[in-house]
């Protein structure tokens, strides 16, 4: 399967403490209006810590189904990493009887391991699956993050196809497209460097922005293909909403923007994480006057 390209990272809307259908169906059929056709669910943008086994099941379901109804080839890349060994190995199964094209395994949390422990706790979740894995390394959130030498040794094992990188530097992404050889996915997992990302080899990103700058990634990576330079100026446009709706942690911004869009019915989210208590107003006034500038 290719999941090169523009992946988005959905949030989870909610009403009332449960997950909400309703919301969760229009934010897809907006995405696939956009030209996004690959989706990341119970990630980090879908507060994965705070969701029940039951409702990431749900959620599936109801991915599965609006893809069947529509008769759309999509792809669910489902959130399957923990800081255990253990319950990673038994979600990622799960994953698989979900019916998951793929299960994105962030690097353990919270307990710091070694490269040693990083390298067995990926092979053991490798050999326990079926599945084509994405390795997550978002070090800002977890406190480890993969060395270059571990990924090598980690890219030749057959199911493990490649690595969401979310550090943010440009270089390092680079030098993993070189050592891991370029059937090895690289995508970005940091919107603000993913342009540029692409121009030094990134396969592409999996983006929190794209849930309403869908259409535009979309663009900036097919452009980019073809090495049209335009996109990075295009971009530098779009800093200036990208600098606001992460001022607070993810995804409190990105709710609220689509909150504003009515693409969700409420911004809600769940504790520890909690609503600011004052509407940010000044985002959607950013993106509006974006969208009026840019004439998208």
């Amino acid at each position: 399967m290719d999941f090169s390209g523009v992946t988005t990272a959905l949030v989870t809307p909610f009403s009332q403490g449960d997950v909400d259908q309703k919301s969760f169906l229009t934010l897809l059929e907006s995405q696939v209006q956009q030209g996004v056709t690959k989706f990341v669910l119970n990630g980090t943008t879908g507060e994965s810590p705070t969701l029940e086994e039951s409702e990431v099941e749900t959620l599936c379901l109801w991915f599965k189904k609006f893809q069947q109804q529509q008769k759309l080839n999509l792809k669910l890349i489902l959130g399957t990493g923990t800081f255990s060994t253990r319950a990673t190995l038994q979600k990622t199964k799960k994953a698989e009887s979900f019916g998951a094209d793929a299960s994105l395994v962030v690097t353990p949390y919270y307990n710091k391991p070694s490269q040693e422990g990083l390298f067995e706790h990926f092979c053991l979740v490798a050999e326990a699956t079926n599945l084509p894995l994405l390795l997550y390394n978002v070090p800002s959130r977890t406190s480890s993050s993969l060395s270059l030498e571990t990924l090598q040794k980690l890219s030749v094992i057959s199911n493990i196809i490649g690595v969401k990188e979310a550090s943010g530097d440009k270089e390092f992404l680079k030098k993993i497209k070189e050592v891991c050889g370029k059937d090895f996915l690289c995508l970005s997992g940091d919107d603000f460097t993913a342009i540029e990302s692409f121009f030094l080899g990134g396969d592409g990103v999996v983006s929190v922005a794209s849930h309403v700058l869908g259409r535009e990634f979309v663009s900036w990576f097919k452009r980019s293909l073809n090495q049209d330079k335009t996109v990075l100026d295009e971009f530098k446009k779009y800093l200036p909403f990208l600098k606001h709706l992460y001022q607070q942690t993810n995804p409190v911004g990105i709710k609220q923007i689509l909150k504003q869009q009515n693409l969700i019915s409420s911004a809600e989210l769940r504790l520890p994480l909690k609503e600011p208590k004052e509407k940010d107003s000044l985002l959607q006034k950013i993106f509006c006057d974006l969208q009026k500038d840019t004439g998208s």
